[in-house]
């Protein structure tokens, strides 16, 4: 078949399976998105875009993904697979965040009663990080010379891992600001949720670029993942530096997020998100393996 015929078949399903997925994400929302829309709650349509924009990544990494020489059907079929388990997935992301991220308060409230974006940012940067992670599981034949279905599995398995990585992050940072993650956020701390988001934003691509690739084994790329994540984490602390030293010199940033300064927080969160682009493109350690 034609290549551009293919490319615009795979574009149609993909626009149907985004429509499909919007349609379950509202059905599954405790409150009526379309509704706060007409109401101006532009809070409620945040955490949808993290999750629109998380699923187009799935997608776009199941349609790079590696070809098995099947036919065209087939291929389409796996396609549909993957899709399906990762707007899945995708959606349990949003359990994740309400239960084991910001689990101190009532997540629903914050975004409709209060029209919280600090709130509403962080379930952007979850939907959109857990996007990225499952589309790198996609992406690659993970284990090369498996049958197909060992990348259904190791797509499972690297989520997992991503999402307790997460969640780790989360409590790690919560320790390393001067503040309160949560309270701030639950208090409508929009710079503290903004910031965070491009925090977890960036720990998605990170966590992306550990995943991503061709891997013989389970015990290599699992070695190759920890090494990846560990020595990329210890570069993270110079984001912070070249943050509060060259770029807003004379400026804390943290003290300025903590004062609510939805300027530092923008500026906080798409540093460490350019960063994390940098280590994505540059920085390579599976030659350690």
């Amino acid at each position: 078949m034609n290549d551009i015929v293919t490319s615009l078949i795979y574009l149609f399903v993909s626009c149907i399976v985004l429509i499909i997925a919007k349609g379950v994400y509202v059905r599954l929302l405790k409150y009526d998105m379309y509704k706060e829309i007409r109401l101006e709650n532009y809070t409620a349509v945040v955490p949808y875009c993290g999750f629109l924009l998380g699923n187009a990544a799935i997608l776009a990494g199941a349609f790079i993904g590696p070809d098995s020489q099947g036919t065209f059907l087939k291929e389409l079929v796996y396609y549909l697979l993957y899709a399906v388990l990762g707007i899945g997935l995708t959606l349990f992301s949003g359990f994740v965040a309400e239960k084991l991220i910001l689990h101190k308060f009532n997540n629903t409230d914050e975004i409709v009663r209060d029209r919280n974006l600090g709130t509403a940012a962080v379930y952007f940067g979850i939907y959109l990080a857990s996007g990225l992670i499952i589309s790198a599981c996609v992406t690659g034949e993970t284990l090369a010379g498996q049958p197909k279905w060992y990348g259904l599995v190791s797509t499972l398995v690297y989520y997992a891992l991503g999402m307790i990585f997460l969640i780790l992050f989360s409590k790690l940072h919560d320790k390393l600001t001067p503040y309160s993650l949560l309270g701030e956020i639950e208090e409508d701390n929009a710079a503290v949720g903004i910031s965070f988001a491009g925090n977890i934003i960036a720990i998605g691509l990170i966590l992306m670029r550990a995943t991503v690739g061709d891997l013989a084994d389970w015990q290599t790329g699992l070695i190759s993942y920890f090494i990846d994540i560990t020595a990329i984490i210890l570069l993270l602390p110079a984001v912070r530096i070249l943050l509060d030293r060259i770029l807003v010199k004379g400026v804390n940033i943290a003290q300025e997020v903590k004062n609510n300064n939805v300027a530092a927080g923008l500026g906080e969160a798409f540093v460490i998100v350019a960063f994390a682009i940098m280590i994505f493109f540059m920085v390579d350690f599976t030659g350690m393996v």
